[in-house]
């Protein structure tokens, strides 16, 4: 009668875990998964270079998915002298209320950071999945799942989505990070900045290799390490041998330690379509997706505390 029962049972509890291993993404995390569906959203719109459309469309998108949980969004506009002429840049920055007053007006701790336009190119597609559509889609499952479940925590952090961070030619004091520099000109005089950043640059690819660069401030740097060793990802995270041109220069050099989690683009093959490799959706992971927001919201619990 035993032998009878588990015969019966074996197949009914192989097709609960079947569906549970199906709702679950293949066994990705679902904060990766969420992530990368953000991602794809990004994606759908195409070529998001500054000043273009296709990035107005981008940055309505950002706002809609975080003000539906909470977040207060502000467009940032400005102008600037490029080598193609003079473009209009706008950065998108997100708070959480603290509670009835102006969230503009409260004191932060911490700055999470992405880019959010992709490189311009006059004659040729480039979507820039990984570079950085992926991190804005982290960005945004990062802000949900902190206003859902860690409200202390989103209440002391600004979420920023930098405009103009590629270059047009070549990165130089004029060409490159457009948006971070004008953004640092907020906190430049201010006598209360943020302790701390935390900017995120090619973080889904699917081979995932973060390469933090090596002047990273060393509590920070020390923080993602350990952060990702509590993952079980330490494979994934390691020091870049130089220093790295990003949106953390800018926030450093005003006062604003920031660390850089980037992927390790000089082991590539598609980043700015070097060797004809392409920057699209196929590069991209949900698993490690999963993984970078994951060491990510375990940085935060060791900078914020964990409420």
């Amino acid at each position: 009668m035993k032998h009878r029962l588990m015969l019966i049972l074996l197949p009914i509890v192989a097709l609960v875990m079947g569906g549970i291993w199906f709702l679950n993404g293949s066994g990705h995390g679902e904060l990766g998964q969420a992530a990368l569906e953000h991602t794809k959203e990004i994606l759908a719109i195409g070529p998001r270079p500054p000043g273009s459309k296709s990035l107005e469309q981008v940055r309505g998108v950002v706002k809609a998915r975080l003000e539906s949980a909470g977040w207060v969004l502000v467009e940032e506009e400005f102008e600037r002298e490029t080598p193609i002429g003079k473009i209009k840049f706008v950065n998108l920055r997100a708070r959480y209320p603290a509670g009835e007053g102006d969230p503009w007006k409260q004191p932060i701790e911490g700055l999470l950071c992405a880019h959010i336009d992709s490189k311009y190119f006059k004659d040729e597609v480039f979507l820039g999945a990984d570079d950085s559509a992926s991190a804005c889609g982290a960005i945004i499952e990062i802000g949900r799942v902190l206003a859902r479940d860690k409200p202390d925590q989103a209440k002391k952090l600004e979420l920023v989505f930098f405009d103009g961070e590629e270059a047009y030619v070549d990165f130089t004091t004029l060409d490159g990070l457009y948006g971070s520099r004008h953004y640092v000109s907020n906190w430049r005089n201010s006598p209360t900045k943020p302790r701390f950043g935390i900017l995120l640059d090619m973080i889904g690819h699917k081979n995932l290799k973060i390469a933090m660069p090596a002047d990273s401030q060393v509590e920070l740097k020390d923080h993602v390490l350990s952060a990702a060793a509590e993952e079980k990802a330490e494979e994934h995270f390691k020091m870049f041998p130089g220093p790295i041109t990003d949106d953390h220069v800018p926030l450093n050099q005003v006062g604003i330690p920031t660390i850089d989690i980037i992927g390790d683009f000089q082991q590539t093959s598609w980043w700015h379509h070097q060797n004809g490799g392409k920057d699209d959706l196929a590069i991209l992971s949900a698993e490690s997706l999963d993984i970078s927001i994951r060491v990510t919201l375990r940085t935060l619990d060791r900078l914020l505390g964990k409420k």
